[in-house]
């Protein structure tokens, strides 16, 4: 049983929130007057939702080779 879709689903939705949240941030701190801290923001978001991501879907990929493996092994068992 493979749950693709929604589980690839909040990788992406979080990482669309980081990403939003980062240009609020930008943008909130350059109206303050501090551009360059807008962008050390955002970038240090940025980075950090795209660490997430990646780590998400590394676990999503071997959470799927490690239940193909559980089948395959049950598939042999039988038979």
């Amino acid at each position: 049983m493979r749950l693709r879709g929604p589980q690839r689903g909040w990788a992406k939705i979080t990482l669309g929130v980081s990403l939003l949240f980062a240009v609020v941030v930008f943008v909130a701190l350059s109206l303050a007057g501090q551009p360059f801290r807008g962008v050390a923001g955002g970038v240090l978001i940025i980075v950090a939702g795209i660490w997430e991501w990646r780590r998400k879907r590394s676990d999503e990929i071997r959470a799927e080779q490690l239940e193909a493996e559980a089948e395959e092994s049950q598939r042999k068992r039988r038979g």
